[in-house]
Parts: structure tokens; sequence; C-alpha cells
């Protein structure tokens, strides 16, 4: 489909996103503002943070404005680094018009983006698009976040084909001379494929991560090196008595209900305090993606079904939405198959309260595009679904900022609001300390120094809006999972 012209977003967001070739901008000051320490836990108050040439350039408690800066009030508000996602999916015709600016519209600067590869030529949009998005977002012609990590498709031979290792090693190589920055596993993998492909990643000086192989527990992949774990079904998966059984002939990443009512039921935590002590000690990353699950529990619920986000989806996406939801209800409609998801999603809520407290590094990530996980808002739902599971609000805002910096290199830089980041920060009209549901209110983001104030953001999701009422007319496959 051809893309909508971007006049709305031309006059009043994208000149704000302007490259560092032009003209500099003046420095800008947002002065007596409360700067949410990330690391700390704690607001410090009264601070005037001077942004110029895309950086943070001071943050000192009632700091002195440099003359000629452009002024924003930070009274009575509140200062964080931008969000990053660790799990996201944006590889479609849409992506550029649609869903890439609603992530910037929620504070969400930066994501890894996880099936950004073609596995076949004729699927349209490919890893050369993705990577000419990139380009325009870090050039400031393009509304997005930081396309901070790209991924291969997933890695998912047919059940039995044996991989060999020169298939395994090469299919890594040939992804990497592609570009890719992660590849990705999938649950049809064997454990033995699985082990060469994160070997060779790690030979090469990329990344491994995503699903795991069925017939391998959590402890296993931790073990062959693999550097983040996706969702937190796997531990589920381990930690419960017929887990060895499941796991030598299960087929499908969904449990028949009454293996996971088992599952629900018979939960072992030793088994996995176990699983999250070798974590720690290899440093295997874990995002859970909660919104995931939390679909599987509602699905049922005409509330939570009738989200009026929905308008910033095309119609043929949405109706996808609903039907998968259709299709989770469908599997036991029963009060007891009810009761059963919703178990299995709120033990996963606790599995990973108990992962943090052990130590387990915990990234926000939202499975973008999947069913009801929205793009850019959904960062959001995850936060709230990290302060459900037991983190504190201070813990689930540095899992999605400095813990995913630190883990993907970029610390130096993202993070933190201190001197020399790149400034990307969201201005807050409430204390998230206080109230992890606060990061909704969003007064303002800075990206690469450019103030978007609540009109610039309203203006995004306006043209997101038009760009919507435009696809409703054609069909357009789900984003690539």
């Amino acid at each position: 489909m051809a893309q909508r012209p971007l006049v709305l977003v031309v006059l009043l967001v994208l000149s704000a996103l302007a490259s560092a070739s032009r003209a500099q901008a003046p420095p800008q000051a947002i002065v007596d503002v409360g700067v949410v320490d990330v690391e700390a836990g704690v607001v410090r108050p009264h601070q005037t943070v001077v942004i110029a040439d895309g950086r943070i350039r001071s943050v000192e408690t009632n700091g002195a404005v440099p003359d000629g800066a452009a002024v924003v009030d930070g009274a009575g508000r509140y200062l964080i680094p931008g969000l990053w996602d660790m799990h996201a999916h944006t590889r479609h015709s849409l992506a550029p018009t649609v869903f890439l600016p609603q992530f910037v519209a929620y504070g969400v600067t930066g994501i890894r983006e996880m099936n950004s590869e073609c596995e076949n030529p004729d699927e349209g949009v490919c890893l050369s698009d993705v990577q000419a998005w990139q380009e325009q977002i870090e050039a400031g012609t393009l509304a997005g976040p930081r396309l901070l990590s790209l991924s291969s498709f997933p890695l998912n031979p047919p059940w039995d084909y044996e991989v060999s290792e020169a298939e395994a090693r090469g299919i890594v190589q040939e992804l990497h001379r592609r570009g890719v920055d992660l590849i990705k596993t999938y649950y049809r993998l064997s454990p033995e494929a699985f082990r060469w492909v994160v070997d060779e990643a790690n030979r090469l000086g990329i990344v491994a991560g995503g699903h795991l192989p069925l017939q391998m527990t959590a402890a296993e992949a931790s073990e062959a090196g693999v550097r983040s774990v996706e969702h937190a079904r796997d531990f589920l998966f381990d930690c419960f008595p017929g887990s060895a059984a499941f796991r030598a002939t299960a087929r499908s990443q969904n449990p028949p209900m009454d293996v996971l009512r088992a599952m629900v039921e018979e939960h072992d935590e030793a088994t996995c305090a176990a699983e999250f002590a070798t974590f720690v000690r290899n440093g295997t990353g874990y995002v859970p993606t909660h919104v995931t699950r939390r679909m599987d529990a509602y699905a049922d619920d005409p509330a939570f079904r009738d989200d009026p986000r929905a308008r910033y989806l095309p119609a043929a996406l949405w109706a996808e939405w609903q039907a998968d939801a259709d299709r989770m209800v469908a599997l036991d409609s029963t009060a007891e198959g009810r009761r059963t998801v919703r178990g299995f999603y709120e033990l996963g809520l606790a599995v990973t309260g108990r992962a943090f407290r052990a130590g387990v590094p915990v990234f926000l990530g939202t499975d973008s595009g999947d069913s009801y996980v929205f793009f850019g808002s959904s960062a959001h739902d995850e936060l709230g679904e990290l302060v459900k599971a037991g983190l504190t609000p201070a813990a689930a805002l540095a899992a999605a900022t400095i813990r995913p910096a630190e883990f993907l290199g970029r610390a130096d830089e993202f993070g933190t609001v201190e001197a020399g980041k790149r400034a990307d920060l969201i201005l807050l009209g409430g204390n998230p300390l206080d109230d992890i549901a606060h990061t909704r209110e969003i007064e303002a983001v800075v990206f690469g120094g450019r103030v978007l104030d609540r009109a610039a953001l309203d203006t995004l999701l306006a043209d997101v809006e038009a760009a919507v009422a435009e696809a409703d007319a054609a069909s357009d496959p789900t984003p690539g999972r």
C-alpha cells in the first residue's frame, strides 16, 4: 500500500526530529523538574536538565539556564529515561505510518526488533527495509523508536528434520552476513541444533535468543550460552513433576488443558529456584512478556476485549486478534478451564517476582503485534505487570531503561538521566515511583534532544488514525512473529 503523505508529521513532528547534520537548534532546558534516578530508585527534586546537540549537557540542582535556551517548565513533573521494549515486532508495510510512530507517542524510544528478516523473499518487507527504517529514524526523517537490535527470522525447522552441524552453523553465518544482530531460535529446533546455533552466534560476536526447543529446559538453554529467554512459560514448563514427560513428547507450545492444570497445581518452586541460579551464574536475560498471557487469561472478558486502542490498528489486524481470543476461549470455555488459564498467567507473574529476587536479569518486553499487545502503549501495560509480579516501581522502570541498556552494551549512552548521555527522555505528570501508572501521564517526549510536547504527540497519534483509515480498505497480514 502506498504510504500516506506525512503532512502533519512533517510539519509538527519530523521537524522536531531533524538530523544532526542540519543547523543545530538552541539548547533546551527543563527546569525545576524531579529527575527519577532509576538506579537508586529515588527522585532528585529541583533539577535543571540542559540538552544540547542531542545529548544531556548537565543535570544540576537549581542549575543555571544557558543564554538563549528554550525553557520547558518541569515544576511538579518527573523526568525518566525513554523506555525500551526488548521484544517487539514491527516488520510490516504499515510500520512507517502506523506501528513505529506509536512507540514514540507512548515514550518508547528504543526496541529490540524480534523478526526483522524474511524467511521467504515473497514476504515483501525484509531486513533491508527494516535497516532503511533504522537509518531514517536515526537521521530524524522517520518517526519511530531506535531499532537497537535486529533479529533473524525464527529458526524453526520441521519436526524430526535432522539439522546437521554444518547446516546450523551455515545459516547463522549467512544471517550474520546479512547484518542481523540476533539469531532467533524457536521451539522445533532440536537441543543439539540449538547448541550449534548458539555457539556459532557467540563465536561470531552476535547473540542468540528467543523461544526454546520444546525438548530443552531453560537451564539447559542457559548453560548452552543463549543470551535471553523470551516469555515466562518456559519456567512453568520446567517446574512441575511432569516436565520431562511433557518436553519429551510435546509438539506445541500450547499444552493440553490437563497438562496446563498440572503445571499450575503441581508447581515446584525448588526446581525453579535451581533454574534461576543457573541464569544468574550465566548472566542469562529473561523477558517475560506477561501481556501475552494476560490475553489468554482475559480472552472471555468483554471489558478487556473492548479496548479503545483498537483505533490505532487496521481492521484486518484487529479482526485477527478477536479471532485469536475466540480460539483461546474455545480451547476450554468451562469455568474450570478458564480458571486454569488464568492460574497459569498468575503463576507466571509469581515466577517472575521470584526470578527477580533471585537476581535474574529481567527486562521489559511486550511481543508487540501479538494479540492485544499494542504498539508502544503496551509497554505501560507490561510495566504494570512487572509491578504485579512483585517488582517495585523503581525496579520495573530499571527493567525498561538501564538494565536493557546494560544488556545491549549501550549503558554509556542510554538508560539514565545523566550528563553525557543521549537525550531520550519522558516528562511525566506524576511520580512513577509512587504509582507505576503515572508513566502513562506523558506530557512530553524528548527524542534525540528534540522536545515533542503533548500537542506533537497527539498529532502523531492522529496521523496514525488517518493512516489506519486508509489501510482498512486493504487486507494486511499480521506483523512477523
